[in-house]
């Protein structure tokens, strides 16, 4: 029997457990000859299926799992089979239950997220393991507030979008029922931490979750929604700033309200005839008339004086962006809406723009400290959410075990994440 470079005995590979003899060496008592452990039977096409459909290649796979390539790949021919121990590291690696690595055959379920990103061609082969992850989590959030809702934890929702926007609904009009639809009243927020968690909280109150992402770049995905009723999803990436990302969280719900979630980078489409450019673009468009109304930005004197040809700094759209709790670059294009500004002049600050958030994510990334685990643990699941779960469970309709199981951690961490989440 040939040693196998993973540590398991390599003999019948579809073999049982052997019993072997042991010996005491003082309080040790160690196996007298090589050890093998029970193999698993299961389908090679079902591991391979659940390792594509998370896009990753069979070195990092294997890493993960803690095996060799050459034995990862022995397992998806059919030559050897996992340990049971193997198959859990697998589940966890693919970001499955262990229970679908023993399907007879691969589950077809990857819904592909429509792709709005700039270049984008709709191939989920290019979408990453980590966004892939979030997505799959998002779903899976979502399923487990449904599942709340049936058993009467949760009251029943729209199957419906409570607003229904179309293309051809004009820009002021869109952005005015965005507001009205989240009851969002505030102009003025004392800084971007504050108007960011009222619009979350707002918005999850109309029975939308928001989760935010870790470990997603932004050069990637600045946002997704998931627009299936009831109970939609809007995902955040949390690498963003708190301004970027209420801008995000703004688009998204145009999305919803078009009922045409997808995946964004929210970049900008003046120049394009694409169909999904020019949904990216009036959602940018609406974006930024819920978020800076129109009334309210014409009073800011800087703009009361400006005319169309007026040339902009970055500084000035900062010091008149800051209340509304965006960013310089969403009142740039907002100012174009209200002909206060040109896209040649958007184009010539785009550089500037994109120096401020590449300067801003370096300092952020050396930066030291940071918040815990259970606040990050709270805003990546969303407080709604995390609340919820801990209500259902607090009620007797979920037991310990599901609530740590919903909210990704043990259940004695269950009291210091409800407290991040309040």
């Amino acid at each position: 029997m040939a040693s196998h470079d993973d540590g398991e005995m390599v003999g019948d590979p579809r073999g049982p457990c052997d019993t072997v003899a042991v010996r005491e060496v003082g309080d040790v008592v160690e196996p007298v000859g090589p050890v093998k452990r029970e193999r698993i039977a299961v389908e090679p096409s079902v591991l391979r299926w659940a390792r594509e459909s998370i896009r990753l290649d069979p070195e990092r796979a294997a890493k993960r799992i803690g095996v060799s390539a050459a034995t990862l790949a022995k397992w998806e021919s059919g030559e050897l089979s996992p340990t049971i121990s193997q198959l859990r590291n697998a589940a966890a690696t693919y970001r499955r239950p262990l229970a679908v690595l023993f399907l007879p055959r691969p589950a077809m379920d990857f819904d592909a997220l429509r792709d709005f990103r700039a270049g984008g061609v709709g191939d989920p082969s290019a979408l990453s393991p980590e966004l892939t992850t979030e997505y799959w989590r998002s779903l899976s959030q979502r399923e487990v507030l449904l599942e709340l809702e049936d058993l009467g934890a949760l009251h029943d929702t729209a199957v419906s979008p409570a607003v229904a926007l179309s293309l051809d609904t004009p820009i002021e009009a869109a952005g005015a029922l965005l507001r009205a639809w989240i009851g969002i009243e505030h102009t003025s927020w004392r800084d971007p931490r504050a108007a960011l968690a009222g619009w979350i909280s707002a918005t999850e109150a109309q029975d939308v979750l928001v989760i935010q992402t870790r470990g997603v770049e932004t050069t990637e995905m600045r946002g997704f929604s998931v627009s299936e009723w009831p109970r939609p999803v809007v995902a955040l990436n949390g690498s963003d700033f708190q301004r970027g990302r209420l801008y995000t969280l703004a688009h998204e719900l145009a999305h919803l309200a078009l009922n045409a979630g997808g995946l964004c980078d929210l970049h900008e489409a003046d120049r394009s005839t694409r169909a999904t450019d020019q949904i990216e673009l009036y959602c940018n468009r609406v974006a930024a008339a819920a978020l800076m109304p129109r009334e309210a930005v014409l009073r800011a004197p800087s703009v009361a004086r400006a005319t169309t040809e007026h040339l902009w700094t970055t500084d000035e759209l900062d010091v008149v962006s800051r209340p509304f709790g965006a960013s310089a670059e969403s009142l740039a294009l907002r100012l174009i809406t209200l002909g206060k500004a040109t896209w040649d002049r958007y184009w010539s600050l785009k550089p500037a723009f994109e120096r401020h958030y590449a300067d801003a994510r370096a300092q952020q990334r050396t930066s030291k400290g940071g918040p815990s685990f259970y606040v990050v643990k709270a805003r990546d699941l969303g407080p709604g959410y995390v609340r919820t779960v801990i209500d259902a469970f607090q009620g007797r309709m979920i037991t310990s075990l599901d609530a740590a199981d919903y909210l990704d951690v043990r259940f004695d961490q269950i009291p210091r994440l409800e407290a991040a989440a309040r």
